[in-house]
C-alpha cells in the first residue's frame, strides 16, 4: 500500500486554519480499522478532497489512518451518582490507556470553542456522521468497524479527552410512580401471558432499553417509538387507539391533547419525513415511557393507573416548558 506523508495533529490543525482561521479547536473519533482492499482505499481517499462544500452542513471533516494508538494514552470515565448528603454529582476519572500497536482510523472535524471555554460539537458531529456515511457507500463499515474513543485537540496539537455529553436529571426525569401493588400485579400477570405476547413484549423492551442508553436524542426518541409500535403492532393511529382504550376514552382528542400525544407524534413526523428534530424534552421522554406501560397494563387486563395522565396533571410539564422558554 502506498504511504501517505506523515502528518501530526498540529499539521492537521494548520491545514484546517488555511480554510478558515476560526478553526482552532477540533474533535476526533478513533475507530478500529480493517482495510478494505488497502490500495483501493488509499486511492479513494486521494481522489476525494472532502471540501466543506460537499458536506450538507458546509462544515469540513477529514480522516487519517495508521499507527494512531499513541494519540489516546488516557481514557475518561464519567459517573453520575448521589453522595452521602444526597447531592447529585458527576465525577470524572482519568485512567491510563494502552492501545495495541495496530492501524486505526480517525475522523476529525473542527469544533466551536467559545470564549468562556464551552465547546459546541454539533457541526463536528454532523460532518463526521456524513463522512462515515459517504465512505460506507464504497466500503461498508470496515474502515471504522468499531468506535474506540473520542478526543479533542487544539491548534498546537495538544490532545484532551472529551467526556460523553448527557442530560443531568431534571424536571420530569424526576417524576416517580411508585405503586408496590401494581409492580406485584404486573409481575404475576406477565408470568401468565402466552408465548406470542411474551415475545412481542421482550422485543419491545429491547428497544425501550436501547433508548435508555442512547446519547443522541433523535435515536433515543426513535427507539422509544419503535418500542411503542412493536407493543401495539401498528403505527401512530394504533398507538393512539391503544392509549384511548387504556384510558376508556372513545374521543381520541383526549389522548392528543391531555396526554400530549399529538405533540409527540408531530416529532415523529418531523424526524421521519422532514429530517428535522428540535430536541427531546425530559417530559416528552418520560411520557413515552409511561405510554408504553399504560398500554401494557391494559393489554394484560390490569386496572389502568393513568400513568401518563399523572405526569401531565402534576404541573411538571408546565414548569419545564416555562423554564425552557426563559432559558431560550
Amino acid at each position: 500500500m502506498d504511504q501517505f506523508k506523515q502528518f501530526s495533529l498540529r499539521d492537521l490543525a494548520a491545514d484546517f486554519a488555511t480554510r478558515d482561521p476560526s478553526f482552532r479547536y477540533f474533535h476526533g473519533k478513533l475507530y478500529s480499522f480493517i482495510p478494505p482492499e488497502p490500495q483501493r482505499f488509499v486511492d479513494f481517499i486521494r481522489a476525494n478532497s472532502f471540501n466543506k462544500e460537499q458536506f450538507p452542513n458546509a462544515h469540513p471533516a477529514t480522516l487519517i489512518f495508521g499507527k494512531l494508538g499513541p494519540l489516546i494514552s488516557n481514557q475518561l470515565t464519567q459517573v453520575v451518582g448521589v453522595d452521602e448528603e444526597k447531592n447529585l454529582k458527576m465525577v470524572g476519572r482519568i485512567d491510563k490507556l494502552e492501545l495495541p500497536d495496530l492501524n486505526y482510523l480517525a475522523i476529525i472535524a473542527p469544533a466551536n470553542r467559545t470564549k468562556n471555554g464551552e465547546t459546541s460539537y454539533e457541526l463536528a458531529f454532523e460532518s463526521i456522521n456524513f463522512l462515515r456515511s459517504f465512505i460506507s457507500l464504497s466500503f461498508g463499515k470496515l474502515p471504522f468497524y468499531k468506535w474506540i474513543s473520542n478526543f479533542d485537540f487544539d491548534e498546537k496539537g495538544v490532545v484532551s479527552l472529551s467526556g460523553e455529553a448527557f442530560r443531568m436529571p431534571l424536571f420530569s426525569d424526576n417524576f416517580k410512580f411508585v405503586d408496590l401493588r401494581l409492580a406485584k400485579e404486573l409481575s404475576e400477570r406477565l408470568a401468565k401471558q402466552l408465548a406470542d405476547y411474551r415475545k412481542r413484549l421482550q422485543r419491545a423492551c429491547n428497544f425501550f432499553d436501547m433508548a435508555l442508553d442512547q446519547v443522541d436524542e433523535a435515536f433515543r426518541f426513535s427507539s422509544y417509538w419503535i418500542a411503542l409500535e412493536i407493543i401495539v403492532g401498528g403505527k401512530s393511529d394504533a398507538i393512539r387507539s391503544k392509549l384511548a382504550a387504556a384510558y376508556g376514552q372513545k374521543d381520541k382528542s383526549f389522548i392528543d391533547e391531555k396526554l400530549r400525544f399529538r405533540e409527540i407524534n408531530q416529532k415523529r413526523h418531523d424526524l421521519m419525513h422532514k429530517g428535522e428534530f428540535a430536541g427531546f424534552a425530559a417530559y416528552q421522554e418520560r411520557l413515552m415511557q409511561l405510554y408504553f406501560w399504560d398500554i401494557v397494563i391494559h393489554q394484560i387486563g390490569l386496572r389502568s393507573r393513568h400513568l401518563a395522565l399523572s405526569l401531565t396533571d402534576s404541573g411538571l410539564v408546565e414548569e419545564e416548558k416555562r423554564r425552557m422558554r426563559h432559558s431560550s
